[in-house]
């Protein structure tokens, strides 16, 4: 996986220059490959600087002494690769989550976007087929509009775009598409309730020859589990990020609100 990734971050520093000609240093295009850059090379680094004698060094540091089983010793090195797994999972779904939705208020009709925003209202409004409506209950279903589509489901914005994706790049497939970006974010939120999965649906997802049991009240399982796993998942979400940029083309600028952080660090960081 060490190589693997060193190659995915050589390949990055070209990528991102590339966008920063082509959109600017401000766009949320460019925006996204940095911020992968950033989750990628911190894991990079996190993970192998962590070994069992850096894990005696600090524990020291804490409980004064140095007698530790080494095989406790390994599972604490686990856990806190098991750490750095998760905040890979999490930052790049973030960082893509704010990519879709910038992108979508950039490109999609005003019809499409007034239709994301309404999708709770209409469903319902159609749960009340059966019954008259009058404009008073109208008006109170009109409520659950959304103000912005950063509060529609990312499932449909998703979907919105790589339906604009026609036709689709030779070599990949837009349903196993689909199906990976509703796998990411479904493992995504698991990772909040310690790898849980809580729904009354079961699913199976099965990327890179490894099978993901998503099952009610269980931790998500992986078979079998690899070392670069979570590498190769994120690695396949820019992949798809890239479909959409490259097959929707959009030549203004895209505003990335999320630069002023970065500007706000540099300058207490002075």
């Amino acid at each position: 996986m060490r190589n693997l990734i060193k190659i995915e971050l050589r390949t990055l520093i070209d990528q991102i220059d590339n966008y920063h000609e082509r959109f600017g240093g401000n766009d949320i295009r460019t925006s996204f490959l940095d911020g992968y850059f950033e989750s990628l090379i911190t894991y990079f680094c996190g993970y192998y600087h962590l070994d069992e004698e850096d894990i005696i060094e600090r524990y020291y540091e804490i409980y004064q002494r140095n007698d530790f089983n080494r095989d406790d010793l390994a599972i604490q090195l686990q856990g806190q690769r098991n750490v750095l797994n998760s905040g890979l999972i999490i930052n790049c779904w973030s960082n893509f989550e704010l990519f879709i939705t910038l992108f979508c208020y950039a490109v999609l009709s005003k019809d499409k976007i007034s239709e994301l925003l309404e999708l709770d209202y209409r469903k319902l409004k159609k749960s009340f087929n059966n019954y008259s409506i009058t404009p008073e209950i109208d008006n109170k279903l009109k409520k659950y509009i959304k103000n912005h589509i950063a509060h529609t489901p990312i499932m449909y914005k998703y979907g919105a775009l790589l339906k604009m994706v026609d036709p689709y790049p030779s070599g990949r497939d837009k349903k196993n598409d689909l199906g990976f970006l509703e796998f990411f974010g479904l493992l995504r939120n698991c990772i909040h309730s310690n790898y849980i999965y809580f729904e009354e649906v079961d699913k199976t997802f099965t990327y890179n020859d490894e099978t993901y049991l998503f099952r009610n009240g269980k931790l998500v399982s992986q078979s079998p589990l690899s070392e670069s796993s979570y590498f190769r998942l994120t690695k396949n979400l820019k992949d798809i990020f890239q479909v959409i940029v490259e097959n929707i083309i959009h030549e203004p600028e895209i505003y990335d609100p999320s630069v002023e952080l970065y500007k706000v660090d540099f300058i207490m960081s002075i």
